[in-house]
């Protein structure tokens, strides 16, 4: 779960959004997204996954929960 919350967070930064800007285009509540990046919701829906998946890779769960680094060439 630690994984989900650190790739929601690093998405969230390198787009520029505040917890409240990625709650707001992912129809959450704050509160609710301070816990799951936080690792304190180990448990999310996959409805919250999926909400915080289109808002962030503008594409599936998967891209989320399997985020890959950019390598160097």
């Amino acid at each position: 779960m630690k994984k989900i919350a650190n790739n929601i967070k690093l998405l969230r930064h390198q787009q520029g959004m505040s917890q409240e800007d990625l709650a707001h285009k992912a129809g959450l509540k704050i509160s609710n997204l301070a816990k799951l990046e936080g690792g304190f919701n180990c448990n999310p829906t996959f409805r919250t996954l999926l909400a915080l998946a289109k808002v962030l890779t503008k594409n599936s769960v998967d891209n989320l929960i399997n985020l890959k680094k950019n390598k160097k060439k």
